[in-house]
């Protein structure tokens, strides 16, 4: 079973963080995540889960930064309800950030979803302009 760690980033204006876990459970993802104060570091939220049906996953898009800097991953799901409580969630979209060390576990599990155009292989393209 694939599980990547993943980064949910800052919310609440900076007030607050959040981190967690993503894997695959039955054909759905499942999110488990946890936000503490960014302040002190000492408050903490208890665990939630959110779980994504597979059928109501529109994409998910791994967007590498580059030299591997800032690499997300976004899933686009078709309904708002099953991600309504998770930290920054807009128009039915997350975007989580991935460690490079747990990019190819990532592929993995994005691959294994068996979603069309699940993840980009390339790095990022840079556009010249003389095309």
């Amino acid at each position: 079973m694939s599980v990547v760690p993943v980064s949910l980033g800052s919310h609440y204006q900076g007030l607050a963080e959040s981190s967690g876990l993503l894997r695959e459970d039955g054909g759905d993802l499942v999110l488990e995540y946890q936000s503490q104060d960014a302040v002190v570091g000492i408050l903490k939220s208890g665990v939630r889960q959110a779980r994504i049906p597979r059928d109501l996953i529109a994409s998910a898009t791994i967007k590498r930064g580059w030299f591997g800097i800032g690499t997300k991953l976004v899933i686009q799901t078709t309904s708002m309800q099953p991600i309504a409580v998770v930290p920054g969630m807009i128009q039915g979209r997350i975007v989580l950030g991935i460690g490079q060390k747990d990019l190819p576990e990532a592929e993995r599990l994005i691959a294994g979803l068996n979603l069309p155009g699940a993840f980009s292989p390339k790095g990022p393209q840079i556009d010249s302009g003389l095309e």
